[in-house]
């Protein structure tokens, strides 16, 4: 079990994480779409654990999906660094699923099956069958609503400290959730650190407070985490119970003209 703490000498919320990816995306100007059974595989090789090919190995299932219900743009894109013969950093991979979000995204999904094969060439593949929801969206993506993102590393050794800086490129409002396939939460805004305007060429440094430190932790050898940096043109407050489901329905439902999405996967190490 993987536990993000926001610590300071009064306050201590735990907010476990460790699994999960999403595309982008209040509005009418969108339709979903079910599929069942769509299944993704991942070569377990050398320098890549099991813990990320099964990672990878999802992302693939979610990449087809995104092809079964016609989203052309994101799979084009996305398939380039999902069957390149170079091992692509999660990092790289996540954030690919979620730079071409006009078209749409994997807004829910549930993993079926899942199971392990030698191919022909002995390399032992993890396979994952996924029912998901495809949110196909009618609205483009505003490229000029954009924020450049610094300090978050790929590796973590536990505990560790998470901080990072943001310099958005127009005013907005930053929401930050950590994602896992049972428990999630809502890092920021929080109750040390308020939900307020930022301004677009400014330098911001969060955690904000110096009375707060947003810590990395785990108690298994390792496991994967994501960080999801939810910047919109408008404050969009989330009110519902913090589930993994209802902040990827929350982000999945967000017009793509009002906001931009930054993912990042963190591998934590004990």
């Amino acid at each position: 079990m993987v536990k993000m703490e926001i610590l300071n000498s009064s306050m201590r919320i735990i907010c476990i994480v460790s699994i999960c990816l999403l595309g982008a995306s209040i509005v009418t100007a969108q339709h979903n779409k079910k599929l069942e059974n769509v299944k993704g595989l991942w070569v377990i090789s050398n320098d890549i654990t099991p813990v990320q090919a099964r990672e990878n190995a999802i992302n693939q299932a979610k990449v087809e999906a995104l092809r079964l219900a016609g989203v052309p743009e994101f799979v084009s894109e996305s398939n380039l660094m999902y069957r390149s013969e170079k091992r692509m950093e999660l990092k790289e991979v996540f954030e690919s699923l979620t730079t071409v979000d006009v078209s749409g995204e994997v807004s829910e999904f549930s993993i079926v099956k899942e199971e392990k094969q030698i191919n022909e060439f002995g390399s032992i593949l993890y396979e994952v069958w996924i029912n998901a929801t495809v949110t196909i969206h009618k609205t483009a993506k505003d490229l000029g609503f954009n924020l450049e993102v610094k300090g978050i590393r790929e590796n973590y050794s536990s505990p560790d400290k998470l901080t990072f800086e943001i310099n958005p490129w127009k005013e907005g409002y930053l929401t930050v959730f950590i994602l896992s396939e049972k428990e999630s939460g809502q890092l920021f805004p929080n109750r040390l650190e308020r939900q307020e305007k930022l301004e677009a060429q400014t330098s911001y440094r969060f955690p904000k407070s110096r009375a707060l430190d947003y810590e990395v932790s785990s108690t298994n050898p390792v496991e994967i985490n994501y960080l999801l940096l939810l910047y919109t043109k408008k404050e969009i407050p989330f009110m519902k119970e913090q589930t993994p489901e209802n902040i990827l329905r929350f982000i999945a439902g967000i017009d793509p003209a009002l906001k931009c999405l930054k993912t990042y996967s963190l591998l934590i190490k004990k």
